[in-house]
């Protein structure tokens, strides 16, 4: 699957991170609709299992169609599965156990059936996929011409005044992953979208874009070195804080920065300007 569609035409993070979602939403549609035709039309071989938990897992195990689709029929099977799932009272099934092959072929021909105008909210979503930290590394890349690297999760977390993998942190209550680092000038970032006001998750975001500054700070207390740190936020509800990030980040401004995409940009072409 090649869905994820990254877009840095604009100098605006946000309008990239929407524009890249909606594209994103498309090619998510256009690769799932094809595997509901697999599911609806094909007698596709599956089978059902249990995972450890002893929940109900689908397989495709089907050798006549490649491995990514077998994988990805899978996928959409089991997300089938769970939506039927939610409503089995409703659908005349009497228990999840009781929910076949048969049931799961039925919704994705009703997916198939529906209007194009209301299929595109059975597929997945680009909001589940990782695409605007994708968009925002990517950014960087493209309009400062440097390396940027993108490490695992929990791979670097600055946690106590250290850098270090998250596993190894004693004290996690407010450890803070790294999503990009930028090796040239050892510059450490923590990346967020905050989009609509006042929901629970934009408040949240923006409590760990602080949280990290705060760690940030911690670490330059405690390493008279020359790593960098940054937080690159985007959207109305980030970018809304983004004066009291800045405020709070205090003595500290030689090396820690709170910014915009388009900020951030500016600031680390300087950094690296400046150490080259």
């Amino acid at each position: 699957m090649v869905s994820k569609k990254i877009i840095t035409e604009h100098k605006n993070g946000a309008d990239n991170i929407i524009a890249s979602r909606q594209a994103t939403n498309q090619s998510n549609l256009e690769e799932d609709s094809a595997v509901w035709k697999l599911i609806a039309h094909q007698s596709l071989a599956v089978e059902k299992t249990h995972n450890k938990k002893n929940e109900i897992v689908w397989k495709c195990r089907d050798k006549g169609i490649d491995t990514p689709t077998r994988r990805h029929a899978t996928s959409v099977i089991n997300t089938i599965h769970s939506r039927i799932a939610k409503h089995i009272d409703y659908r005349g099934i009497p228990s999840e156990e009781a929910i076949t092959f048969e049931h799961i072929k039925k919704m994705a021909t009703i997916y198939l059936e529906a209007d194009e105008w209301l299929q595109i909210d059975y597929c997945r979503d680009a909001t589940r996929q990782a695409l605007d930290e994708d968009v925002q590394i990517e950014m960087l890349r493209v309009y400062t011409g440097l390396d940027v690297d993108k490490p695992k999760n929990g791979e670097y977390t600055v946690a106590n005044g250290d850098i270090q993998n998250k596993k190894d942190v004693k004290d996690k209550k407010f450890a803070r992953s790294v999503d990009a680092i930028v090796p040239s000038i050892e510059a450490y970032g923590f990346l967020k979208y905050s989009g609509p006001v006042g929901s629970v998750t934009s408040v949240h975001q923006v409590g760990e874009s602080k949280s990290f500054i705060q760690e940030a700070k911690k670490y330059c207390d405690k390493h008279d070195n020359e790593k960098l740190f940054f937080v690159q936020v985007d959207g109305v509800a980030g970018e809304e804080h983004l004066y009291e990030m800045s405020k709070s980040i205090g003595e500290h401004h030689r090396r820690i920065f709170a910014g915009n995409s388009e900020n951030v940009i500016k600031w680390l072409k300087n950094k690296a300007a400046i150490s080259g």
